[in-house]
């Protein structure tokens, strides 16, 4: 018989890694349980050596098994399993990305970085976060304030949480119009807020951190523009500073 296969399904698998006979292979064993590789390649269509190739790959990687040995069958193991890979190569690429961005650093001593979209802003957002050390002060130049919260979701609250477990001050400049929105935000010890006269709101955002700055742009798709460099994020410091004296409490 033959195997009928869901497109998409196969296209997420080849994202994750998977060869598209790779995906095949696996989401067979899935569907019709435990078989020999000859039954498998005739079932899905593909000559014996790509199957037999495509299961040493999944064997692999821990994603089906074989079974006896005189006969061999082979099985598909739990889809979770699929996960745990993700997350493991996203701790790798975590750590090759930190090297990479160590040798940038060290030949340009600068960083800059553009970002698309919920799930890269939301990442953004966290890993700038991290970075911050203890009892030190984030700023913000704020433009827009309910976009932000629809694009940040729940992760505003662990960037908070992080935050305040690191004792950071958080300072906001926004227009009167927001004056009540960040009102409710502050706490009168770790964020505090001020209004500057004549200034409007707007579809951005300035976050000033400690040797980084970022500017939000909140159309359509949203866009993040970073810039890691100590001198470019003391200059914009002195320059908020100067706005939040002569902003309203």
């Amino acid at each position: 018989m033959s195997i009928n296969f869901d497109l998409n399904l196969l296209k997420t698998l080849c994202g994750l890694g998977l060869t598209d006979k790779e995906a095949k292979a696996y989401v067979g064993l899935l569907q019709e349980g435990e078989m020999s590789a000859i039954r498998l390649s005739r079932d899905l269509g593909l000559h014996r050596q790509f199957v037999y190739t495509a299961l040493a790959s999944l064997k692999d990687r821990g994603l089906v098994v074989q079974l006896g040995t005189s006969r061999t069958t082979w099985r598909a193991q739990s889809p979770r399993k699929l996960i745990s890979a993700a997350e493991a190569q996203q701790i790798q690429a975590s750590h090759a990305v930190e090297q990479l961005l160590a040798l940038k650093e060290e030949k340009h001593g600068q960083e800059f970085e553009v970002t698309e979209g919920r799930a890269a802003f939301r990442a953004q957002q966290l890993t700038s976060i991290r970075k911050v050390p203890h009892n030190s002060v984030v700023r913000m130049i704020c433009g827009e304030w309910n976009r932000y919260f629809e694009l940040a979701g729940n992760m505003h609250k662990e960037w908070d949480t992080i935050r305040i477990a690191k004792e950071i001050e958080f300072r906001m400049i926004g227009p009167e119009s927001l004056r009540e929105q960040m009102k409710k935000s502050a706490d009168g010890s770790l964020t505090l807020f001020r209004t500057l006269p004549h200034l409007g709101e707007n579809l951005v955002n300035i976050m000033i951190y400690e040797d980084q700055v970022v500017t939000e742009v909140y159309g359509d798709p949203h866009i993040t523009f970073g810039v890691t460099n100590h001198d470019v994020a003391e200059s914009q410091k002195n320059f908020f500073d100067t706005l939040w004296n002569l902003s309203s409490e």
